[in-house]
């Protein structure tokens, strides 16, 4: 049998696998025309499965650049992306799509707050990444706000790996909603101030391959012994008058003694052996953000069981009330703009009577 005959035999099932072929060679690291090659077919089938190309348009880059990151020709992209010039992304699209990204996934209402907008403007804004094909179709979970996740070809680039799609659960979606609120109420939506849970995961599992380790971890929300830990993430806040990142942990329910003793324990060792990241450099401190006075007992009462040499940690350590300091902030935010809608009607009566 020929080799022309055998590949003839075997196309139909490649043609079927075909996304996870082209998904399998861009991990092992291939580049578009690696692929095209390797499969032979054209650099916009490489495009439709991976979405690189168009993903990176919609942030604004030119073709030239596009080209340039995917190792392309120039030529090429207009064939790859035949509508790329009607995909256009607004400012505040692209913040969205950055912190679902970040964050896997988002309720709308919290993007409302993270955009300082109305929620009628953020459901606005949601919907025109939908109809883009950027993000999935608006999740339920439970009760309160649905949830905006984007797809992994919209996420990939932004992050800097190539993701999984992710879908909010019932099991963890207090928590991960807890932890954008944490993060917008403590740097808004500066995205220069924040690590998210998943950049630092990500970042585990890359020294664990390099080390030939399971990519075993031990976090706030499922304690594990003798794991690494993940902070829920790390903010750049300002103590005394000075700018120091902290790792940030989100207790929502009060532990057993013996699970907040694991979570505690191994989120404090983290704060020394986490290795720097990107532009932090070391951890000054641990900010514990806690549902309930109660929660905050059992992480009083933790810190008095720490043995020696973690009790021995130089860090500052902090606990205050999730939902007392979102009420806080939500109640400034509305104070802030009942001034600013003051003066502007102040600045209306006066235009109208000086007229």
């Amino acid at each position: 049998m020929s080799t022309q005959k055998r590949r003839d035999r075997y196309t139909p099932l490649e043609a079927l696998h075909r996304t996870e072929l082209i998904g399998s060679l861009r991990d092992y690291g291939y580049t578009y025309s690696e692929i095209a090659r390797t499969l032979q077919i054209s650099l916009s089938k490489v495009e439709k499965c991976l979405g690189e190309a168009a993903t990176l348009r919609a942030q604004g880059l030119t073709k030239a650049e596009v080209a340039e990151l995917l190792r392309v020709p120039y030529g090429s992209l207009s064939r790859m992306l035949p509508a790329a010039h009607s995909a256009t992304i607004t400012a505040r699209q692209n913040q969205v799509l950055d912190l679902t990204s970040d964050m896997r996934g988002v309720q709308v209402d919290l993007i409302a707050a993270y955009l300082d907008v109305e929620l009628s403007t953020a459901y606005n804004i949601v919907s025109s990444l939908i109809d883009k094909g950027l993000l999935f179709p608006l999740i339920r979970v439970g009760q309160g706000r649905a949830w905006a996740v984007p797809k992994k070809e919209a996420a990939s680039p932004r992050v800097g790996w190539r993701t999984k799609d992710w879908a909010p659960s019932m099991m963890w979606a207090n928590h991960d909603r807890a932890t954008a609120q944490a993060r917008i109420m403590l740097v808004g939506s500066d995205p220069h101030r924040w690590v998210s849970e998943r950049q630092l995961r990500r970042r585990a599992e890359e020294i664990a391959a390099a080390a030939r380790d399971a990519a075993e971890f031990s976090s706030s929300r499922e304690p594990r012994p003798g794991r690494p830990h993940i902070h829920d993430g790390w903010v750049l806040r300002k103590t005394n008058g000075e700018l120091q990142w902290w790792a940030v942990e989100v207790e929502l329910t009060r532990k057993w003694s013996t699970d907040m003793d694991i979570a505690l324990q191994g989120a404090m060792r983290a704060t020394q052996s986490a290795p720097p990241f990107r532009q932090v450099t070391e951890l000054a401190g641990l900010l514990y953000l806690c549902r309930t006075s109660s929660v905050m007992d059992g992480v009083t009462a933790a810190v008095g069981r720490l043995p020696g040499d973690v009790a021995a940690i130089d860090i500052d350590f902090e606990t205050r009330d999730l939902d007392d300091d979102w009420s806080a902030f939500l109640a400034r935010r509305a104070e802030r703009k009942a001034a600013e809608k003051a003066k502007r009607d102040k600045r209306i009566h006066t235009s109208k009577e000086a007229s």
